[in-house]
């Protein structure tokens, strides 16, 4: 009785000693929690310090910057002020002093052309004059001898200086020296730019002077041929003396001559200096009229109404010309050929536009093809910032360095070049509620929003020293929420330009990955589940009906499978290593097909067996020849989205993978899918760590996007069966779905036989399907003539 009280009252002891350490216990734990959590609201209230430090910096420097510029725009204000002041304060002698360049410029060229026409008038023009006198003079001496001293012309022959002689003084000399002294008054006096010449009309008898005058200069000019006449002036001289030319009918005949030898740059010189508008409209006719020049010359002149018809004498100018009158190359009347030539030319503006709309349109098309055949990158460098907060890299799996290794090899293999690259957006708020719940956006969608919520997420302290969700997954308070939105808006710009057809496919190198977020909890490191709200924005605004999404991440898309496991417009395929629930995340066992309408769409190509052997290209290419592609092409997708995961190439450790598969077996999968949708493929990056396996499975996936020649298989590859692990997973998953795919029923024959096998099984099926075709085909045909044969023995009787 003494040791049973002993023994209770032991008990009763160890009782109250459990009670007291279990509350002390509580007690450390609520104390380290209290610390946990005023760490994490000295850390959260650190973060917020830097952020309003770095807020109240941009501020200072952009008031400064406005200052400044405030001072700047007051002293140019003050400059101009001071130079207006200084103009208001001259008077007009100073005023009138300050010249600019461009005036002076003006004034001394005005000078100096002055000056020459002073020389040039100076010297001797020689006209011709009665034929009784052979030669005279209007201004005494000869012109200068100029480049025009041996001239060709190919209608009016040559004229040679040395034929040229020395001009005779007459008896009309003195008379001729005081006309030309005050002939050159009058030139420099309406040469001047600033007066103006106001003629009156000529009088009759004046008029009748200057017609006899013209009628002299026909016979002279018929008398001694014309090209020793128009070798006698230069241009400079004829554009010297044009105001004086122009208001004499004698003188313009000849300077209408002489037109027909100057070139197109003198004509132009000469039309500005001309200052009547009659003389310059019937100088534009003669210089663009379709006849002949002597016809030309002669209507010109006739227009005028001063000058009559030359005499008959004057077509000795041109050797052999036709008589004026109508003939079969003579231009249409004025009214017929202006309708004429419009009529012309708007069939010609008609075929001109006609044109242009068809080479438009072929360069449209040209566009739209070269766009459609077009692969799209998607890359922001803004995803790098989502780092954990101790600084250092290394010690997490999931940095910034995978898409910046992948970015920079497509770089330097020369795929960018052949690819469209684009930028990232980020994703709305609205689009990611599509797939997680309203809270899980507030809590990891936005900065400020965070502090404003009644929610504690369960943060936590990593090794590291920096704060993650989970034990992997870290948190950047500043920019974890900016790059998941980002990662998000990136994949869903690049499918939605794939499904519109704006391009032909692309390859998404995003980051955070997002195939592990479930509705309301982030893990995996992911946060926003891209590809899942990618499709669900499909079925929204594109109204797509049938989405194929395949992920083959060496782990279970858990949050994919989540979003769509009840629904049958979506087709969720992912192949991953399970070992029996024992990989992360435990999710993805064969038997989970889906619920309610859903049931058969969601397929678990769940490989067991741990690494013993681990599963190589022989066991995906299989699994992908019996599972994936014949479900897939029952299903015929609209659009494939990939979850493009690449821990299982070989590289990876046991807990990121332990797959030993070669990265151009990637290369090998995307190029099966391109045959599903009509090409409309999407990768987008998930996960991988290996910087050399992801980098070398993205430019495998990348070329066979675009198209190109891949590597052969290689033989062992082609000859090996896949392992006895695989072959059992295989079974697994068409025992489950063969009841709601047909085409699994004709995979299953085909398990364990290595990828040549199974083309030459093909090739035999299809071999006898033929010859079963042929030899149905020739039973009908016999049958068909024993029917016939008994009437033909029949006919004779």
């Amino acid at each position: 009785v003494h040791l049973q009280q002993e023994l209770v009252a032991l008990k009763h002891k160890q009782q109250l000693q459990r009670q007291l350490l279990i509350a002390e216990f509580q007690r450390q734990h609520e104390q380290l929690s209290r610390q946990h959590e005023v760490q994490l609201q000295e850390h959260i209230k650190h973060q917020q310090d830097l952020l309003a430090l770095k807020h109240q910096q941009e501020l200072l420097e952009h008031q400064r910057k406005m200052e400044q510029q405030r001072h700047e725009q007051e002293l140019e204000k003050q400059q101009r002020e001071y130079k207006l002041q200084q103009l208001k304060n001259k008077d007009r002698g100073q005023e009138s002093a300050v010249a600019s360049t461009e005036v002076k410029m003006r004034l001394q060229e005005f000078v100096l052309n002055k000056k020459k026409a002073l020389a040039q008038r100076n010297l001797n023009h020689c006209l011709p004059g009665d034929p009784k006198t052979q030669h005279s003079s209007l201004d005494q001496s000869s012109p200068p001898q100029t480049a025009l001293s041996a001239y060709n012309h190919p209608m009016l022959g040559t004229y040679d200086s040395k034929d040229d002689f020395p001009l005779r003084k007459t008896a009309s000399e003195p008379n001729l020296k005081l006309r030309s002294r005050l002939k050159q008054k009058v030139t420099e006096r309406r040469s001047s730019p600033l007066l103006r010449r106001k003629d009156g009309p000529i009088s009759t008898a004046k008029k009748r002077s200057l017609d006899v005058a013209g009628e002299r200069c026909c016979r002279w000019l018929s008398s001694v041929g014309i090209t020793a006449t128009f070798t006698l002036f230069t241009c400079q001289q004829l554009i010297s003396s044009s105001s004086s030319l122009s208001s004499s009918s004698f003188s313009f005949f000849c300077l209408c001559l002489l037109l027909l030898v100057l070139d197109g740059d003198w004509f132009s010189e000469l039309i500005k200096q001309l200052k009547t508008t009659t003389l310059r409209g019937s100088i534009h006719a003669l210089k663009n009229a379709n006849d002949s020049p002597v016809t030309s010359l002669c209507f010109s002149a006739v227009g005028l109404g001063g000058l009559p018809l030359p005499s008959p004498s004057v077509s000795k100018l041109v050797r052999g010309h036709r008589p004026l009158g109508r003939t079969q190359s003579a231009p249409l009347p004025q009214q017929q050929c202006g309708q004429a030539q419009a009529l012309q030319q708007l069939v010609v503006q008609q075929q001109h536009q006609q044109f242009l709309e068809k080479h438009k349109q072929q360069f449209q098309q040209q566009q739209q093809q070269h766009i459609i055949n077009k692969v799209c990158l998607v890359y922001d460098s803004l995803m790098q910032k989502h780092q954990c907060m101790c600084g250092n890299t290394t010690s997490h799996p999931e940095h910034a360095g995978r898409i910046q290794s992948i970015w920079s090899r497509l770089q330097e293999t020369g795929l960018r070049a052949h690819c469209e690259c684009i930028r990232g957006r980020k994703a709305s708020l609205e689009e990611l509620q599509t797939v997680h719940s309203e809270a899980h956006v507030l809590l990891y969608g936005t900065n400020p929003l965070r502090q404003k919520l009644d929610l504690s997420p369960m943060f936590v302290r990593l090794p590291c020293g920096g704060i993650g969700v989970d034990s992997d997954t870290i948190w950047n308070e500043v920019h974890s929420s900016s790059a998941a939105r980002l990662a998000v808006g990136s994949v869903v710009e690049l499918v939605f330009k794939v499904a519109s057809a704006e391009l032909k496919n692309g390859f998404a190198v995003v980051r955070p990955p997002g195939h592990h977020a479930e509705e309301s909890t982030p893990m995996g490191f992911c946060y926003f589940n891209s590809v899942a709200i990618a499709a669900k924005l499909l079925q929204q605004r594109l109204n797509v009906s049938k989405i194929l999404i395949v992920d083959w991440d060496v782990h279970h898309g858990n949050g994919t499978q989540q979003a769509f496991y009840a629904d049958p417009s979506v087709l969720y395929m992912s192949l991953h290593r399970y070992d029996d629930g024992n990989f992360f995340p435990g999710s993805g066992a064969p038997d989970e097909v889906g619920s309610g309408a859903g049931v058969g769409f969601n397929v678990n190509m769940a490989f067991t067996g741990g690494l013993e052997p681990p599963m190589g290209d022989a066991d995906y290419l299989a699994a992908f020849r019996t599972v994936v592609m014949p479900i897939a092409n029952e299903f015929a997708p609209d659009v494939v989205l990939v979850s493009s995961g690449f821990d299982a190439v070989d590289g990876h450790a046991s807990p990121l993978g332990g797959y030993k598969l070669t990265a151009k077996c990637f290369g090998y999968l995307t190029r099966q899918l391109m045959s599903l949708a009509g090409g409309r493929v999407v990768l987008a990056l998930e996960g991988g760590h290996d910087l050399t396996a992801i980098c070398d499975a993205s430019e495998a996936c990348v070329s066979a996007l675009l198209g190109n020649e891949l590597d052969p298989i290689p033989d062992e590859v082609l000859q090996q069966r896949p392992n006895a692990n695989a072959v059992h997973s295989m079974e697994k998953v068409i025992e489950a779905h063969s009841k709601y795919w047909r085409s699994l029923q004709r995979s299953a024959s085909t398990l364990g036989c290595s990828l040549s096998e199974a083309l030459q099984r093909d090739a035999e099926e299809a071999e006898t399907v033929s010859a079963m075709a042929s030899l149905s085909v020739a039973n009908k045909h016999i049958g068909k003539r024993a029917e016939e044969e008994p009437m033909e023995e029949e006919a004779p009787m």
